[in-house]
């Protein structure tokens, strides 16, 4: 009997050679090895057939022993068989390949069947798994909704497409597989983005791991879809690239959406432009702080000239505002409600800027984490209130003023009158010089005034005084602003110089000519400038009793005229015709006042 050491090599435990005595009832002597690899204690080196059938696993036994029959009832020289053993030293199963070659006399009968069992449990296994495995990946390729595919790398033609490219691509897998699967799938691609989509699946051949999009146009219904695919090398064993693995993912709803979400930033980053409007979003946890454009413009830095902070936006707010902005801050945070608060900012140059702010805040757990606003720079708003206020103001005033001159217009021109029918006229026609001296007023922008021009145009015009050329002469500066509480009673004047000047003077005379003269004099030290205007007609015959002859316009112009604009008036006929100088005081120079 042999004595058995331990074994040497992995070969010692995985490969036992045996030799069977086919004529003696298939006894077979057994090498160490093959008692080790069949997990038999030391001992003989002989064993029956029956001792092999019992250690063979009861589900491989009829199959075994019917591939040895068959073996030695025929006419090969091989025998080759796999099954499983149960080890008696440890009840581990293992997996056998028997192979042998069979020795027979003349006639053809088996005689001996020598050959090995070798172990191949860890081979089976692995088998088992891939085919598991196989079956599994099986199973995740039919259900994912992206499209999986294997292409060789030579050709670039599909090997194997998931069930997903269908829904996706729009065509059958047996119509993509079929002849040249590679033109097939290039005939989906929009022409424009065939050449780059062609180009990436070169450098994966190449060995590189690629992340590309493209679209396709699917057969089924025209449709345009987006379709992302992340494409990479397989190598065999030798390190070799015999496949490209391809992982493609329909992306249209999501590049529809960037799209629409781009073109949505697009319009409302307008509208915040249009609208100057300010944006600014806080992090309260960081004191993290960014603002729009707009923001740094009305805070009055230049844009991107500082980081933007709490500090920074404080810095900027007027003196007198900052605590109440700063209350309004904290309860807005402490309450939950929304920002609101008005307040001024104060720019380098000085300049003051009313701005309007609306922000509210994020909370986590009952915390303030953020804070997001707007904000508007109502300076031109504010201004425009005011302006409006002043006009407000000075409409009121001008309404009192105007009321206590029509009521002093009717009470002269009721004295001056015999009859109803001569106050009626009369007195339409001095309303007709009020009204428009107001529609002049009425057309004047924010701060402008009327002009002595613009006054003494309309009033000759109205008299039909211009339609004559050469009868009237008009010499002066044509932008002489007048104060506006003068405007109306030096209207009423020229009114009732014009009107004289129809009824006895040079306008209703052929010969009679009218000359208007004026020019700005400047007054004495700490006094206001004043218009001197000359009215001076010629040409008059003058009627016996026209120097004794006093009516409400005359009244008007000698004693209404001094006393509202504080300034003396000449009056006096003289033999060819009526000379009247009047002295209009002037606004100061940047004045607001009436």
């Amino acid at each position: 009997m042999i004595e058995e050491g331990p074994p040497s090599t992995e070969q010692d435990r995985t490969v036992g050679g045996v030799e069977i005595d086919v004529p003696a009832g298939l006894i077979a002597r057994r090498s160490p090895q093959y008692r080790r690899l069949h997990g038999l204690a030391p001992g003989t080196e002989w064993e029956t057939h029956a001792d092999w059938l019992a250690r063979v696993h009861p589900d491989d036994r009829v199959r075994a022993e019917r591939v040895l029959e068959q073996a030695l009832s025929g006419s090969g020289d091989v025998y080759e068989s796999e099954y499983r053993i149960i080890r008696p030293s440890d009840g581990d199963v293992r997996w056998i390949l028997a192979r042998a070659n069979v020795l027979r006399d003349e006639t053809g009968r088996a005689l001996r069947v020598v050959g090995t069992h070798v172990d191949i449990t860890e081979a089976r296994r692995t088998e088992t798994s891939l085919r598991e495995m196989e079956a599994m990946l099986a199973q995740f390729a039919e259900a994912s909704s992206e499209v999986l595919s294997i292409r060789d790398a030579k050709t670039l033609r599909w090997v194997f497409i998931s069930s997903a490219f269908e829904e996706v691509f729009g065509l059958t897998r047996k119509a993509a597989l079929a002849g040249d699967t590679l033109a097939n799938w290039t005939g989906l691609i929009l022409p424009e983005d065939r050449a780059d989509t062609l180009e990436r699946l070169e450098r994966v051949r190449g060995g590189e791991r690629m992340i590309f999009n493209y679209r396709i146009r699917r057969p089924t219904d025209q449709e345009v879809r987006w379709l992302r695919e992340t494409a990479f090398p397989i190598r065999d064993s030798a390190g070799r690239i015999v496949r490209i693995g391809g992982v493609g993912r329909d992306t249209t709803e999501i590049v529809l959406g960037l799209q629409q979400l781009s073109e949505s930033e697009d319009r409302l980053r307008a509208a915040v432009e249009v609208g100057r409007l300010a944006l600014w979003d806080w992090n309260i946890r960081t004191d993290e702080v960014s603002w729009s454009d707009e923001q740094f413009r009305i805070e009055g830095y230049a844009i991107g000239s500082i980081a933007p902070s709490y500090a920074a936006w404080a810095a900027r707010v007027h003196p007198d505002d900052l605590a109440g902005a700063e209350a309004a801050i904290a309860r807005a945070r402490e309450s939950g409600e929304d920002y609101a608060c008005d307040f001024r900012t104060v720019h380098p140059d000085g300049s003051i800027h009313w701005c309007s702010a609306r922000g509210r805040f994020v909370y986590e757990g009952g915390e303030a984490v953020r804070m997001i606003g707007a904000m508007v720079d109502t300076t031109h708003q504010r201004e425009s209130e005011e302006r409006q206020s002043v006009l407000v103001g000075e409409l009121q005033h001008r309404t009192r003023n105007l009321m206590a001159v029509i009521q002093a217009i009717a009470d002269q021109t009721a004295r001056s009158c015999e009859g109803m029918d001569t106050f009626v006229q009369r007195f339409r026609e001095r309303l007709s010089a009020l009204g428009r001296v107001q529609g002049l007023l009425s057309k004047l922008e924010d701060g402008a005034r009327v002009t002595f021009d613009e006054l003494l145009r309309a009033e000759l015009a109205a008299h039909g005084a211009l339609d004559e050329p050469g009868r009237v002469t008009l010499s002066g500066s044509s932008d002489i602003a007048l104060k506006s509480g003068t405007v109306q009673i030096l209207c009423l004047g020229v009114h009732e110089l014009a009107t004289n000047a129809v009824k006895h003077g040079a306008l209703g005379q052929p010969q009679g000519r009218l000359d208007v003269r004026w020019s700005v004099e400047s007054g004495a030290e700490g006094w206001p400038q004043k218009l001197r205007m000359e009215w001076r007609e010629s040409g008059v015959s003058m009627s016996p009793g026209a120097r004794s002859r006093r009516g409400a316009g005359r009244e008007l112009i000698e004693r209404a005229l001094p006393y509202q604009l504080q300034t003396p008036v000449e009056f006096e006929l003289l033999p060819d015709g009526l000379r009247c100088v009047i002295l209009i005081p002037l606004p100061s120079p940047g004045s607001s006042q009436s």
